[in-house]
């Protein structure tokens, strides 16, 4: 009896790696060479994206940042960049404001809480409806 479980364990997973990784492929085969698949409906999907940019003294690289931002191969009408100075004093917040580009926005924050509380502090400012962080 217990030969019989076993080869009966084996023959099952035997048979469903073949399947796996031959009889599903040939099925999906089957099915496009008799005219029953659906075809995919690709649209481009370009939603409006916040990018925030939590920064703390960093006068020397927050241009460089925010210039690289600017140009990143998205539609430019859907991105925002939202730079979070946890009060900097270094002139930071002024190098973000030489920004004359409305997609940039600096939001001050008064006391030093660190990265985590200045992006916790953007979720008023996120213009659409996913942030990515940098």
């Amino acid at each position: 009896m217990t030969n019989l479980l076993a080869a009966a364990a084996f023959w099952t997973s035997a048979l469903v790696v073949v399947y796996v990784y031959a009889g599903y492929p040939l099925a999906l085969w089957l099915l496009r060479a008799l005219g029953l698949s659906r075809p995919v409906r690709q649209a481009p999907i370009e939603p409006s994206v916040t990018l925030v940019v939590s920064a703390y003294n960093e006068v020397a690289v927050i241009a460089e940042k925010v210039r690289n931002s600017l140009a990143l191969d998205y539609p430019a009408d859907k991105l925002h960049i939202l730079v979070v100075s946890d009060a900097s004093s270094d002139g930071t917040d002024a190098a973000v404001q030489a920004f004359r580009d409305p997609r940039v926005e600096l939001l001050r924050m008064e006391d030093r809480g660190g990265k985590t509380a200045g992006l916790s502090e953007d979720r008023f400012h996120v213009a659409g409806p996913q942030a990515q962080v940098g």
